[in-house]
């Protein structure tokens, strides 16, 4: 079933669930598009984010009356290549840019590809950008980070550590978090949280079997959206539902945000083909095991086939 979703969301695709907008609210949204478009990001729409990142921004960065975050917690699942490393990487930038001191760290699913992303991928684009002067890199085994001119800092963090970086915490980022078999990183970033302005945010695809963590995360979200829930934290899901086909392309178009815009129809088109069929519909169509692969739980599809086709011969 496809829940209402907050107004603010354009366009023909839109999040299957979503948290509401609150328009009275003011958000971040605006600075991080503008440092999307200072680190060179740009599309076949223009300069900087594409319209679901930028509307997924304005949920998860709301502030209340205060001036502080609304949601302690947000979780954005959006299936592969459809852009959210663009997005989360504009996020924690202008964060730590906008606040001097800012303790943000950054855990992937692994803490080589962190590291990776990190010196090999963002290093060389911020290099070349108008930030360069303002940020710098220390490639430091064990202490990875950016180090910013007013004082923050955006570090790593993996698995295998039991505490976060230093005592103050602002932003926590777990991506890819359908690698994650468990809630340690939470729980190494959460006490770091405590007396900050604080928000964890929980990005990835769906996950197989062994991601018990996140599709608690995202199922959790679901019943509170549908019981009208806005409080505690937020949600935005793009995902197709159960019982749609997942090789009509009138399926891609309705829950990949980036389709005809960064991905092309011919793409996933022979992906589909191409693709294990439960790992298409788990990376492309965000659809979880119970979905993906339903039935298979004790004897594996490829096992089955395999027998079926000796007994053929």
């Amino acid at each position: 079933m496809r829940m209402p979703v907050s107004p603010g969301f354009s366009g023909p695709c839109k999040p299957r669930f979503a948290t509401p907008r609150n328009p009275e609210r003011r958000n971040l949204a605006e600075g991080i598009a503008r440092t999307a478009v200072v680190l060179g990001f740009e599309t076949s729409l223009g300069p900087g984010l594409m319209p679901w990142q930028h509307e997924a921004n304005q949920v998860v960065t709301e502030l209340n009356e205060s001036g502080r975050l609304a949601y302690r917690q947000a979780v954005i699942e959006v299936m592969r290549q459809q852009g959210k490393s663009v997005d989360v990487l504009s996020l924690m930038i202008a964060r730590a840019l906008r606040r001097p001191d800012t303790q943000v760290v950054y855990g992937a699913q692994s803490g080589k590809e962190a590291r990776h992303r990190l010196i090999d991928v963002w290093w060389p684009r911020i290099r070349k950008s108008r930030l360069a002067p303002l940020i710098d890199l220390r490639k430091t085994t064990g202490s990875e980070a950016l180090l910013f001119a007013n004082g923050s800092m955006l570090g790593l963090i993996n698995a295998e550590e039991t505490s976060g970086h230093g005592d103050n915490l602002d932003l926590g980022v777990i991506d890819e978090a359908w690698a994650q078999v468990d809630d340690r990183l939470e729980q190494a970033m959460r006490p770091a949280m405590m007396t900050r302005d604080a928000q964890l945010l929980i990005v990835s695809a769906a996950g197989n079997e062994k991601s018990a963590y996140f599709q608690r995360k995202v199922m959790e979200a679901r019943a509170r959206i549908e019981m009208g829930l806005t409080g505690g934290g937020c949600y935005i899901g793009y995902s197709a539902p159960d019982d749609a086909d997942p090789g009509d392309p009138a399926t891609w178009r309705a829950c990949m945000p980036a389709l005809g815009i960064t991905v092309t129809e011919d793409v996933v088109a022979q992906d589909y083909v191409d693709m294990d069929m439960a790992e298409f519909r788990r990376a492309y169509l965000c659809q979880w095991p119970d979905v993906a692969k339903p039935g298979w739980g004790v004897i594996g599809q490829d096992a089955w086939s395999a027998a079926a086709a000796q007994d053929v011969a």
